[in-house]
């Protein structure tokens, strides 16, 4: 029902990545709301890139209990961290979907986010992190690797 592209920058010092535009086109059938809809996405865009750039559950070996378990270990993603969102929703009926046309605009948001900042990443170094959070770690540790 739809796809994400992203437009980012890597410090290839620090492995800090910058993602300075994400484009969501979602084909959600009848747009009953555009408003809301569009909120939706945004909100899901936003859970995505947590999840993408620097939400870690981290667990404690020998306990097995979480390690960041509160608001100030656990980083998430705020207002200010968003970059310029383009959102497109296709306002196209789906007479088999049910009666009004409309399709789910719940989780689809979140999920591609992750995918398009990786790929987004590989593009633009030339190099795959295949665990999130793509954090600087991962990225220099995937960075060192390609060069060595």
């Amino acid at each position: 029902f739809g796809a994400h592209f992203v437009d980012l920058e890597v410090d290839t010092a620090t492995g800090e990545i910058f993602v300075h535009k994400l484009v969501a086109v979602h084909d959600v059938g009848r747009v009953v709301n555009p408003m809301g809809a569009r909120s939706q996405m945004v909100g899901g865009i936003l859970q995505g890139l947590g999840f993408a750039l620097m939400e870690e559950r981290v667990l404690d070996a020998v306990t097995g209990r979480m390690a960041n378990a509160n608001l100030e270990t656990y980083k998430m993603m705020t207002a200010a961290d968003l970059p310029e969102i383009v959102v497109e929703l296709l306002d196209i009926p789906d007479d088999r979907a049910n009666n009004l046309g409309a399709k789910g605009l719940g989780e689809p948001p979140i999920i591609p986010v992750a995918a398009a900042v990786a790929n987004a990443l590989a593009n633009a170094t030339g190099v795959r992190v295949r665990q999130a959070p793509l954090t600087s770690e991962r990225v220099l540790t995937a960075l060192s690797q390609a060069s060595s």
